[in-house]
């Protein structure tokens, strides 16, 4: 132990008694560095320091002389360029493998600093330590491989994983050993206990090895690492919520898009308490601290100078989302309101929102139960605020559209209004499926059944997004569902089973397979409908889209990246840009919002697309005609020979001159023979070319479609 209270002459003489002994006792040295920073001036710290790391090449003492660069890294910045620095980690270095490691630290291209700390996670990923990967999980290292420049990590998700020094620099941590991950494996029966029998204590324990998580990503999580099966979550998530109540340490969300928190010791909402909340300037910051101080039950003793505190703060908030977060600033003009504070008054909260139908906007971000309370303070307002929002019936999310009518089910004008949008040619999607669940149980005058169902088969057959998409798969597993099915055949007289078995008939909105089942019980619960049943011609190969299994599943995984991956980092980037403030001038927002619309639509686009096109191996394509499954040998009009391969919709491969069926030239080359001369697009415009052979496919071809896409591998 250093006395902190030593004079320079006797830092000095301990300094350098220290220097004599060997091995160096670096540990020692490293605080007389410190003292003597601060008792005297920055040149004499780095002499001394400079001295040291002599001392340390001398004695080729690597682990000492990187001890020592960590330690003094900001005075050896100022003093030594990166690749001299480097050069003495050269001098002193022990065998190859550390040798490597400093290449791949990157000295000279990276900061000092950052380039130290990745030399310094190099060195700790030894064999046998275990670690944790963002994507892999846990695991432990088995080789060091210097040659390839690799780790060989036994992960419980895959074995015998390789990864770069370079990768291993910036996802490889040391497990830490209260860590989840770590616990199930050193102690697998006693973790096996915990998940059986304390569903509170593994959530504590996945927020202490985690941080922050929302409760998709919790669950996401626990279903990946397999401690428990996708049919378990529900189960546990409520035993654990219960259990973890009453806890104060464990901060539940008012969202579901905001995170657990656990806290390291209960809060008092005191002094200090308030003194970070009046200095918290992040809106949506403000609103969740608030919300957990509704919750721990402490508005109505709040003292003057606290409630001040409160309603300034709010009050900051809501002039922050005022133009950018009509979300935001529903949720804090309803809670204004309900805290009765005065500043801004309720009626100019109302106005903002129902200027430009912000409360729309509003009402697309909100949860179920912030819809319900945004619903409500409108309402508040009397019949003009009532009849404002049956007239944005048709533009309304279903949440909010759901909220208004169940409060007004005894209104004459709700019913009229209703009435007069379910008989329009075009109506609602989100009316028509409220409509749906609530016909029985209103008493209003609506369309009759028959109509309706009009409606239904109308909104499953068009090309939606969005809300109207969301209802139109709503839809569909009404139709899906037998109980619900026979309620309406029951209501139905025979003319109207016979019309509707007719249209969903021809409807082309279901997929093969649904659509027979469909079809099947309706005829099973009214067996009349049989001879109003067509034979359904067979499927040509022309008449429906195909494209290879590889392709199709090289599709599906995007559709699950963009699910999974995509969208989830796409609402963090959000939530971090929302953080910086200002939103009107927040250039991250800003183009984090529009990335998300661009991936909305791409979501819609691809989900049409997987339910239209199918798969197959093109096996027992014909190919007495150039088109799909088939190979086609053309000579072009420079004597030039080359074979192309036409598969499905999906498919290319410009190494293999695999096209799609939809290109210019595959259109060009359907439905020719061999003899037959074509002409087709080249790079100077089109060109004469003819038909030598068609061809089946070969092997290499069909290895390529059995092998799966690198994306997925």
């Amino acid at each position: 132990m250093m006395d902190a209270a030593m004079t320079f002459e006797e830092l000095e003489t301990r300094f350098f008694s220290l220097l004599e002994i060997r091995p160096l006792p670096v540990t020692d040295l490293l605080p007389l560095l410190q003292a003597i920073t601060t008792t005297t001036d920055a040149g004499k710290a780095e002499e001394w320091t400079m001295l040291l790391i002599e001392e340390l090449v001398d004695a080729t003492d690597f682990r000492g002389l990187f001890l020592t660069v960590m330690d003094q890294v900001e005075p050896l910045s100022r003093a030594l360029a990166p690749d001299a620095i480097l050069r003495l980690f050269k001098q002193t270095c022990p065998d190859r493998l550390t040798d490597v490691m400093l290449d791949v630290a990157q000295f000279g291209e990276k900061p000092l600093y950052e380039a130290l700390k990745r030399l310094g996670t190099l060195l700790a990923l030894e064999p046998g330590t275990q670690v944790i990967d963002p994507a892999w999980g846990f695991g432990v290292i088995q080789e060091a491989d210097s040659f390839y420049k690799r780790f060989i990590v036994d992960f419980t998700r895959k074995p015998r994983h390789e990864i770069p020094f370079a990768t291993a620099c910036d996802s490889l941590v040391p497990a830490p050993q209260d860590h989840l991950l770590t616990v199930r494996h050193n102690d697998p029966g006693g973790f096996a206990q915990i998940v059986r029998e304390q569903p509170g204590e593994l959530l504590r324990l996945t927020l202490r090895s985690y941080g922050d998580l929302t409760a998709v990503r919790i669950e996401d999580l626990l279903v990946q690492e397999k401690i428990l099966a996708p049919d378990e979550w529900k189960g546990f998530w409520d035993a654990a919520r219960k259990a973890l109540k009453q806890d104060p340490l464990v901060v539940f969300p008012a969202k579901k898009s905001e995170p657990f928190r656990l806290l390291t010791e209960a809060e008092s909402y005191g002094d200090a308490w308030f003194a970070t909340f009046s200095a918290t300037k992040n809106p949506e910051r403000l609103l969740t601290q608030a919300i957990e101080l509704e919750t721990a039950g402490r508005i109505e003793n709040l003292d003057a100078a606290q409630r001040a505190i409160l309603e300034e703060r709010l009050h900051f908030a809501l002039g922050a989302a005022h133009q950018s977060d009509a979300a935001l600033y529903a949720r804090l003009a309803v809670m204004l309101s309900r805290f009765g504070f005065l500043t801004p008054p309720t009626d100019q909260l109302r106005a903002h929102l129902w200027e430009e139908h912000r409360f729309l906007r509003a009402s697309e971000a909100l949860t179920v139960k912030d819809t319900a309370d945004l619903a409500t303070f409108l309402l508040a307002e009397g019949s003009a605020a009532a009849q404002r929002l049956l007239d944005a019936l048709p533009q309304m999310p279903f949440s909010l559209l759901n909220e208004v009518l169940n409060r007004l089910n005894t209104s004459a004008e709700a019913e009229e209004a209703c009435r007069r949008l379910l008989t329009q040619p075009k109506a609602p999607p989100t009316l028509v499926y409220w409509a749906f669940r609530n016909r029985d149980t209103l008493g209003w005058r609506l369309p009759p059944l028959h109509e309706l169902l009009d409606h239904a088969i109308q909104i499953v057959e068009s090309r939606l997004s969005g809300e109207a998409l969301r209802m139109q798969n709503q839809l569909k597993r009404l139709f899906g569902q037998t109980s619900w099915l026979e309620s309406v055949f029951a209501e139905l007289d025979m003319p109207q089973r016979q019309r509707i078995f007719e249209r969903i008939q021809a409807s082309p909105a279901w997929d093969p397979a649904t659509h027979r089942s469909l079809l099947g019980r309706m005829l099973q619960l009214d067996p009349s409908l049989t001879e109003r049943k067509k034979a359904a011609p067979a499927p040509t190969r022309e008449s429906v889209r195909w494209t290879s299994w590889r392709s199709l599943a090289e599709r599906q995984f995007q559709y699950k990246k963009l699910i999974e991956v995509d969208l989830p980092k796409n609402s963090r980037d959000i939530a971090i840009a929302r953080s910086y403030g200002d939103l009107r001038e927040n250039f991250e927002y800003q183009a984090a919002k529009d990335f998300q619309r661009q991936l909305l639509q791409r979501q819609a686009e691809i989900q049409q697309e997987l339910q239209l096109v199918k798969g197959t191996d093109f096996a027992d394509a014909p190919h007495e005609t150039a088109g799909p499954g088939t190979r086609v040998a053309l000579c072009l009009a420079d004597n030039t020979h080359i074979v192309y391969t036409i598969l499905g919709e999906w498919d290319r491969d410009e190494a293999l001159n695999i096209i799609s069926s939809r290109s210019r030239l595959a259109l060009c080359l359907t439905g020719r023979t061999a003899g037959d001369s074509v002409r087709i697009p080249g790079p100077s415009g089109e060109e004469t070319a003819r038909i030598e052979a068609v061809l089946p496919l070969d092997e290499p071809i069909r290895e390529w479609i059995r092998t799966p896409p690198p994306a997925m591998s």
